[in-house]
């Protein structure tokens, strides 16, 4: 057991092993006695509570009763001497009958009474379809899950999956007990709320598969940010019980029913769940080994439990109604245990094929050393108190959770001991990885690299054979590079369409070359000789920025063992290291690129610093501010504020097409232009017209500018506006409440010599007052985009300013800014955000 397993934990889990164990042991035993030693004469009865009498709802087949002439719809007016009128009269007239013993019923068909006598046989011999149908299949399902969940808790001590893995095939095994076994002399020997125990079984299997399906093989993306309320789904149904034990305390009809539909709407909710993260987990796993790990658990869970829980529990809980022969259909249920074992022996599920070769042993030394501790922390606790004479039940607490500290340790070096006993590779891997990393780190060169990755592969992991391929530098063919442990092999190339090689290139991700070839049997064939020449069992991806480099075929462990799911997972971990490695080698190739790269870098970006405004201007009448945020170290956005001659105060926005230093190049050229036009153009459009000619002339080909320009006359109360195919301008009005969105007509600047744009573009004007905002900003801002690939779109961006349009132009800017932000999430700024908030005071 490792050092970060907490004790209780496991002794919890072993103590519910051991009381559904006990529960399964001890109604088999009742069951087994039941079929024996009770008398039974083949009738079932159903009760009509409005003529207060029990009903013949069934008769066994060649029973003592269906020989002596009982119909079905007969009803049971008495049993020797004793008048029935309900199950309580029934229970008490035959308490005392025996095997044997002759017994006289009264019954009433056509309003005729007639006795009838017979001598009441055993069970097993009335029913016996019911030991083949029911208690064979119920102790062959039952105790396999016990025994699988235990394995595989025992195994995977300190892996949360196994613990949700044991946890649920422990409830399914408790809760299906019931469903198979027809005795309930157990639930009545024993105290009555054990029988209320005994209905969250069902509610608590149900829950604990969906919460399995949402963390196996891999914890699903909404299930860790949804999390509180996928539990409540899985766990639910528990309350609903809860709910329902409640309501049969209180005796109330109505709330009985609803607590029962209820509890099958979310059941069957539940089930929906389970299947569907199953069935995403076998498209969307992100390895193949997980992959078909899924799907087997999928197709067997879905068939084998699916179709009795769709055809059998779902019709009975939801809409009170029984399908014919569905007791049959029960019996699939059987096979579920099979399809785990077949899944651990075949997909190396959670390692039991380790179970399977050394798992027994294992477990009963691991099972000895936590019992051993057990005793051996209450039996110190019990002698400590017996010496001292204390019967004090807090300092009983105490002492006995200072003696479990104090003992720990010794306990973990045992278990340490035995773990290193039974998996001696697993810590040889775990402990050669991690001096290896620590090499790793300062190996930037990629000779270098590859040598030591031989060297450690081959000697340290005592693999063999290792071969390393890679891609030649001028084409894209794969050649051998490196070889240890083949004495010769022919002169391989892999070609480019390989099944291998494009499996590397989807997923780069380890992969099982025995898997992969039991999945596409056929399709591999023609590259077979390669890989078996290779003695390939494991191919580590070379890759870096996506792109495949190279790969790693690795042959068996040089002691013959097999590769288990600790193996595979310490050699992923190795792969993902490698590949931070050889793409820190393939860097320092590139360090002189990137040096100059960041010298440009920092020069566009003191010309773009130099191209925006220093502060925001105070203008009498106006609040205005603004802000350009790029998505990297030099945008394409621009905003500034004009002068011109006529008073009027011009607000600017545009975006550059491009990146980088021609980017800020071109903003520089713009701000230039606007400057010195402004002071010459009265009229939006013809300061754009020119803007335009000059522009056309300046910029690339492929180039263009999108902008959108202002002009507030506070005296007049107007704002003069045009838009040369930028995003449109909002206006919100105080008097109304409401944002309008500005959109004259108008083309990008660049784009051609002035013909088309001179036509199209339009100017607009605006009357405003106290109070009103108006808001420019860059399509960073409107196209912002959500983790989900959701935009923010202007209909948000409107949403915020009518909400409050009460601040100050600075306090709604930054609201903006943030609500974008927080829009974008995990996905974050994927481009330039301007904006410039006006306000008219």
């Amino acid at each position: 057991m490792s050092q970060n397993i907490k004790f209780w934990k496991v002794s919890l889990n072993l103590l519910l092993g051991l009381f559904a164990l006990l529960y399964i042991f001890s109604s088999t035993v009742t069951e087994l006695y039941f079929l024996i030693n009770d008398p039974v004469a083949g009738i079932s009865f159903r009760e009509d509570s409005e003529n207060k009498q029990l009903v013949v709802a069934g008769l066994a087949s060649k029973g003592p009763a269906h020989k002596t002439g009982v119909q079905v719809g007969d009803r049971l007016i008495q049993i020797n001497d004793i008048k029935i009128k309900n199950f309580d009269d029934h229970d008490q007239a035959t308490r005392d009958i025996e095997i044997g013993s002759p017994v006289n019923l009264l019954f009433e068909r056509n309003g005729k009474q007639e006795w009838v006598s017979f001598t009441p046989g055993p069970r097993i011999k009335v029913y016996t379809r019911h030991i083949f149908t029911s208690l064979l299949p119920g102790i062959i399902f039952c105790y396999s899950l016990c025994l699988i969940g235990l394995f595989v808790f025992l195994k995977r001590l300190d892996d949360p999956i196994a613990h949700i893995f044991y946890l649920m095939v422990l409830f399914w095994a408790l809760a299906m007990w019931g469903v198979f076994s027809e005795s309930d002399i157990l639930l009545k020997i024993l105290p009555r709320w054990l029988s209320w125990v005994n209905l969250l079984f069902f509610p608590l299997a149900v829950g604990l598969l969906v919460h399995f399906t949402l963390i196996f093989p891999f914890k699903k993306r909404t299930y860790l940010k949804y999390k509180p309320i996928y539990l409540l789904l899985c766990y639910g149904p528990v309350l609903m019980m809860l709910w329902g034990i409640t309501v049969n305390m209180v005796n109330s009809t109505w709330m009985g029913k609803f607590s029962t539909f209820g509890y099958g709407v979310w059941f069957t909710v539940c089930f929906f769940t389970a299947f569907t993260m199953l069935g995403y987990s076998a498209k969307k796993a992100p390895t193949p080994f997980m992959c078909d790990q899924a799907k087997l658990i999928y197709r067997s869970t879905l068939i084998t439990l699916g179709a009795p829980i769709g055809l059998h529990f779902i019709p009975q809980t939801i809409f009170n109604f029984k399908l014919p022969y569905t007791e049959f259909i029960l019996l699939l249920a059987v096979l579920w245990p099979m399809s785990l074992a077949y899944a651990i022996i075949k997909h190396r599920l959670m390692d039991v094929n380790v179970i399977i070769k050394r798992g027994v042993a294992y477990a009963l030394m691991s099972g000895v050393v936590v019992a051993a501790y057990f005793v051996l922390v209450i039996g110190s606790g019990k002698l400590l108190l017996f010496l001292t004479g204390s019967t004090n039940e807090f300092l009983t607490i105490i002492s006995t959770l200072l003696i479990a500290v104090s003992f720990n340790p010794v306990k973990n070096r045992i278990q340490r001991f035995i773990d290193k006993r039974f998996f001696p590779t697993r810590f040889l891997y775990r402990d050669a990885i991690r001096n290896f990393n620590h090499k790793l780190v300062n190996v930037v060169d990629l000779g270098k690299l590859q040598n030591l990755v031989q060297s450690f592969l081959f000697d340290e992991m005592q693999l063999s054979p290792v071969i390393q391929v890679w891609q030649e530098a001028h084409s894209k063919k794969m050649r051998i590079t490196e070889s240890s442990g083949l004495r010769s092999y022919p002169s391989l190339e892999i070609p480019e369409d390989s099944i291998v090689l494009t499996h590397l290139k989807s997923n780069l991700q380890l992969l099982d070359f025995s898997l992969l070839k039991q999945e596409l049997k056929s399709e591999i064939e023609p590259e077979l000789e390669i890989w078996e020449a290779l003695q390939t069992e494991i191919i580590l991806p070379l890759h870096t920025k996506g792109e495949l480099k190279g790969l790693i075929s690795l042959g068996g462990k040089t002691d013959q063992d097999s590769f288990y799911n600790d193996d595979i997972n310490l050699l992923q971990t190795l792969n993902d290291q490698l590949n931070i490695s050889l793409a820190n080698a393939l860097l320092t190739e590139e360090l002189r690129e990137q040096d100059r790269l960041k010298k440009e870098l920092e020069v566009a970006r003191r010309i773009q610093l130099s191209s925006l405004p220093a502060a925001d201007p105070e203008i009498p009448g106006l609040d205005i501010t603004g802000v350009s945020i790029p998505a990297l170290e030099v945008g394409g956005d621009y905003y500034d504020y004009l002068e011109f001659k006529d008073g009027r105060i011009g607000v600017v926005v545009g975006d550059v097409s491009g990146k980088g230093t021609s980017a800020a190049l071109y903003m520089s050229q713009l701000k230039g232009i606007l400057k010195t036009a402004s002071k010459f153009y009265k009229s939006l459009k013809d300061l754009m017209a020119e803007v335009n000619s000059i522009a056309h002339g300046s910029i690339e080909v492929k180039s263009f500018i999108t902008l959108a320009c202002g002009a507030f006359d506070p005296s007049k109360k107007k704002l003069f506006y045009v838009r040369a195919g930028h995003v449109p301008l909002i206006h919100y009005s105080k008097k109304s409440g409401k944002c309008a969105e500005l959109t004259p007509k108008g083309i990008g600047i660049g784009l051609e010599n002035g013909l088309v744009f001179n036509r199209e573009l339009e100017e607009s004007v605006t009357n405003f007052a106290s109070g009103d905002i108006f808001v420019f900003c860059s399509d960073g801002i409107s196209e912002a985009h959500s983790p989900l690939g959701e935009e923010f779109e202007l209909q948000s961006l409107r949403n915020i300013i009518e909400s409050n349009g009460y601040t100050s132009a600075s306090e709604l800017r930054e609201k903006i800014i943030s609500s974008v932000l927080e829009f974008s999430g995990d996905n974050g700024q994927q481009d330039d955000m301007t904006l410039v908030v006006v306000k008219i005071k």
